[in-house]
């Protein structure tokens, strides 16, 4: 039995081929015809297929004939014909190997295709038919591709359409569009390209387009071809866009013959009907045909260039790896390579801000783990330094704290102070087979260059405890004592230590307080004045895991309080949740010890992704990245003690240009717009929101991807939309709209944008509220606009910073010199 059979025109191809010695063009003859480049490349991949078509008998009919043969396409139904020369298109390539073609078809030899030169049994018992529009441009070809299709659709053959206008072949363009209305009521597959949407539906709004024609023609798989940006597939349940891969293009004829010929393969192999394909499996497939249409635009002619499997995966690959410089953020911190998630052992020494964080040195995904290291004097440029804790006899490395030990009071230096690590190790235990997890020191005499275990390890376990990790600690000078917090499952404890090496406990919180929707982790415990009132409270940070009940996935939570060393007091009834972050992907955060009192600031950092979809964000050789270092206050608003945070000030020596406007109207007539050519961004705006509806601003890519930050004052909500904001596809959770409710203040609110490759942070009125998402355009952002439904809003003040990248020296992921950790 047949996989594929076509039917359709098959035909010479003449590609530009140089000039001669007197500068007259030439061209090369090359083997070509949608439908037989769709059935070309289905056998290079390994499909049985066969092509239904005519031919002259002539050269150029020979040769079609032999090369279909010699690709592995059966012709058994290539009939020749004197009726009517061979079939000629003259191909013209622009620079980027776009092409336009010239016909010379008045008739060709395809048209005289009879319904009796159409194998019906044999249609009946494929798999798959495919045809196109311009079998039916003439009698007879046009009721001998009508027979074939009704044929199929009779025997349950799946059907493949491809309107593949031209109309220089058409008598009108009605009587193009007909023909397609009809080959789009039997297709159960469409593919069709912008342009081509746009003359059908009258939009070239690919969404609305491709609904409208779902709906209309009850087709289960359209597909829109957006040449280098990749493609876009509706189908019942849902929609997305696959980004394409670049590849340096010099004739794009047959492109998407090879896509389709690509994609119809990997259906076939899946054995799965449309309607059970998952949005996993289209991106898949989607990627697989994207690279294979990609692979022929690298050389020229159609039908002799079609990509063998090898060949395709390897344009993958080639891909994943520049999507490693694709996403890698220009001013967050990311690991050199491989995975990184929770920041740990953040401390502020002579000069230095050391950034520990967990780090799997040897996978892109979550892995045993080890301490990353990396320092700066700005909290801004960073330099990578060598791993700083790798995993021993007592297990993995997780998450854990570094405080300057000034006094020696552990008694690990000599006449010195050093920096001492807290941290939980985790293992298995050897007779119950549980989950063991147990707290442990490191310590440097060399400012964290070289790291030393202590002999004593583990200095505190908790044998009834499966989850018992992720310490903080801090000299807390009214008690002249060490204070630890750590989690143990549904609560936070808290440990006195004079030595930092015998730990007794002195008090628990957190059952039945805030949010319990998944485990607690990365505990945080400090003191922070209440704006200029004199007073001050205490704040601890709680993070919550991953709960598959919930759609937000992992977030952190805080609570407000007094400490009087041995315990914690929330100051708000048990079921008031105060979020941290109100965006996805802010998680794990913790602050710096020991910065300078002087200074004043209580900074932190997070884990930039989200548990959900951590292990799966397309990010190629290096995954995971830290948000903007952001300085913590206390305020009081609307009566209640909260916490508000902006990126420190030291980010702002990354501005390089810097554009103002100020009382600008905008209506949803006058959006404001401004091209950009760079995609690292900061933006400032105050907005009068008074006469307005919602009000959007959009940051837009070249390509499809769009970020929307929006404020609804009637439900008085901060969002951001990023379902259109380009790969989205590795985890159904990601495309979202979410937000936080917020007022604005005498009808204005004041944001402050942050836009990198991978993330975008929003603050507003003045860090009241923050939102931080990840994002994956497909191509670098260069538009902002900022637009409302209705009414009209006035940009008070508006300010575009176009930012510098910071390049961050180093990278040895794993490195023994001067290692001492045993």
């Amino acid at each position: 039995m047949l996989d594929v059979i076509a039917i359709g025109e098959v035909l010479i191809d003449f590609t530009p081929a140089g000039r001669s010695a007197g500068g007259n063009e030439q061209f090369e003859c090359n083997p070509g015809g949608a439908p037989a480049n769709v059935v070309a490349a289905l056998s290079r991949l390994g499909a049985r297929t066969a092509l239904i078509s005519k031919v002259g008998e002539d050269q150029f009919g020979s040769l079609l004939h032999r090369t279909l043969l010699s690709s592995g396409v059966d012709v058994t139904d290539v009939s020749f014909t004197n009726e009517a020369g061979t079939t000629l298109a003259f191909v013209h390539l622009d620079e980027q190997g776009d092409r336009s073609f010239s016909f010379f078809r008045k008739p060709g030899a395809d048209t005289f295709l009879h319904a009796q030169d159409v194998p019906l049994e044999r249609i009946g018992a494929c798999r798959v038919l495919h045809y196109g529009s311009l079998s039916m441009t003439h009698e007879p070809a046009r009721t001998a591709t009508k027979a074939a299709v009704l044929k199929a659709k009779e025997a349950g053959v799946m059907l493949s359409f491809d309107p593949n206008i031209r109309f220089a072949l058409w008598e009108s363009k009605e009587e193009a569009r007909q023909s397609i209305y009809w080959g789009m009521n039997y297709a159960d597959i469409l593919k069709i390209s912008e342009e081509e949407l746009s003359f059908i539906t009258g939009t070239s709004d690919v969404e609305k387009g491709t609904l409208e024609l779902q709906q209309q023609f009850e087709i289960a798989l359209i597909i829109v071809t957006l040449a280098e940006k990749g493609c876009y597939y509706r189908m019942a349940g849902h929609a997305g866009y696959v980004p394409g891969v670049k590849v340096k293009a010099i004739d794009t004829t047959g492109a998407g013959d090879a896509f389709l010929g690509c994609l119809l393969y990997k259906i076939l192999e899946s054995g799965s009907s449309l309607q059970n394909l998952t949005s996993q499996q289209m991106s898949s497939m989607l990627t697989f045909a994207n690279a294979g249409g990609a692979a022929v635009t690298t050389r020229k002619g159609a039908l002799m260039s079609m990509p063998t499997t090898d060949e395709i995966n390897q344009i993958i690959e080639s891909s994943k790896e520049n999507n490693a410089d694709r996403f890698r953020p220009g001013f967050h911190f990311s690991p050199p390579s491989n995975w990184a998630n929770d920041p740990n052992g953040l401390v502020y020494l002579e000069g230095s801000y050391h950034l520990f964080y967990q780090y799997h040195p040897y996978s892109n995904k979550w892995g045993p783990m080890h301490w990353g290291h990396a320092t700066s004097e700005d909290l801004v440029h960073w330099v990578h330094a060598p791993v700083a804790l790798f995993p021993d006899e007592h297990g993995a490395i997780f998450s854990g704290c570094c405080v300057v030990d000034w006094n020696n009071s552990s008694g690990l230096f000599k006449d010195s102070h050093g920096l001492v690590a807290i941290f939980t190790h985790a293992d298995t235990h050897l007779e119950t087979r549980q989950p063991r997890q147990r707290q442990s020191l490191a310590y440097s005499s060399d400012k964290g260059q070289t790291w030393h275990k202590y002999d004593g390890n583990p200095v505190l376990a908790e044998d009834g405890l499966i989850d018992f990790r992720d310490p903080k600690v801090f000299w807390h000078p009214q008690s002249e004592r060490w204070v630890m917090v750590i989690v143990a499952g549904d609560h936070a404890r808290f440990y006195q230590s004079a030595n930092l090496r015998e730990w007794s406990l002195t008090g628990e919180f957190g059952k039945g307080e805030g949010s319990h929707d998944g485990v607690w982790e990365c505990p945080d415990l400090f003191e922070l004045p209440i704006d200029d009132t004199g007073r001050s409270k205490w704040v601890l940070i709680i993070s919550i895991g991953d709960n598959p009940d919930c759609p937000e996935g992992s977030r952190t939570q805080y609570f407000i309080g007094d400490f009087d060393g041995t315990k914690f007091m929330n100051d708000n009834p048990s079921d008031h949740i105060l979020w941290l972050d109100y965006g996805r992907d802010n998680y794990a955060g913790v602050t710096w010890s020991d910065i300078p009192e002087q200074d004043g600031r209580r900074v932190i950092i997070g884990w930039m992704s989200n548990w959900k979809y951590a292990n799966e964000t397309p990010t190629g050789s290096w995954r995971g990245a830290m948000t903007l270092p952001r300085a913590l206050s206390l305020t009081i608003n609307d009566g209640s003690i909260v916490l508000t945070q902006k990126p420190v000030r030291e980010v702002e020596q990354l501005r390089k240009d810097s554009m103002k406007w100020k009382e600008i109207t905008v209506t949803p007539v006058s959006p404001f717009r401004q091209i950009m050519n760079e995609d690292l961004l900061e933006i400032e705006a105050k907005i009068d929101i008074r006469s307005g509806e919602e009000v959007h601003i959009s940051l837009k890519s070249s390509g499809q991807s769009e970020i929307v930050i929006g404020y609804d004052p009637v439900q008085q909500w901060l969002f951001i939309d990023r379902s259109k904001s380009g790969v989205m596809d590795f985890h159904p959770s990601f495309a979202i709209r979410h937000g936080a409710r917020m007022a604005a203040v005498n009808d204005k609110i004041k944001l402050q944008v942050w836009l990198d490759r991978n993330a975008v942070e929003v603050y507003a009125n003045n860090g009241l509220v923050a939102l931080t998402d990840q994002i994956f355009p497909d191509a670098p952002m260069q538009r902002i606009e900022v637009s409302t439904q209705s009414g009209q809003v006035v940009l008070d003040s508006l300010q575009i910073h176009t930012l510098e990248s910071v390049h961050i020296p180093g990278g040895a992921t794993v490195q023994t010199a001067g290692r001492n950790d045993v």
